[in-house]
């Protein structure tokens, strides 16, 4: 349902765009992103696509978010680094959507591993993990 806005304002909505994988397990920390943004920010729309093995793909998200009344579209690709498919297949998919909304912004984020403040956090984890304070690990093959 599209909010009200201010004269000369856009609608806008958020795409948390990842890589994919068909193990159904790999989408949960994605959607868990996705579920803190809402519980953040109520009246934000924002989806989740993909780009490889799992759906919705780049889009279905873009065409869900403009029937919600979405004019303004920020890309944020859940990547730790800017490889190909940050330099260029997303790049050429949000030209097509270009073609196809004209009438919709498309703002595309730097892949968010590149933000310093999620470079600061990794470093944490590691140091934590090598201090043996992570709760995280998914197995210890010294253990017999």
């Amino acid at each position: 349902m599209p909010s009200s806005t201010v004269p000369g304002t856009s609608v806008r909505g958020l795409i948390l765009l990842a890589h994919g994988s068909r193990d159904p397990l790999w989408r949960q920390p994605i959607e868990a992103v996705r579920v803190a943004v809402q519980a953040m920010q109520p009246d934000l729309p924002c989806l989740c696509a993909y780009l490889d093995a799992c759906q919705p793909d780049l889009a279905a998200s873009v065409h869900s978010l403009t029937a919600q009344g979405s004019h303004h579209i920020t890309i944020l690709p859940l990547f730790l680094g800017t490889g190909k498919h940050a330099r260029e297949d997303i790049p050429r998919q949000l030209q097509e959507l270009r073609h196809q909304y004209p009438d919709c912004q498309f703002e595309l984020m730097t892949a968010a591993g590149e933000n310093p403040r999620i470079t600061a956090l990794l470093a944490q984890l590691a140091i934590e993990a090598c201090r043996g304070e992570s709760a995280s690990n998914i197995q210890n093959s010294d253990k017999k």
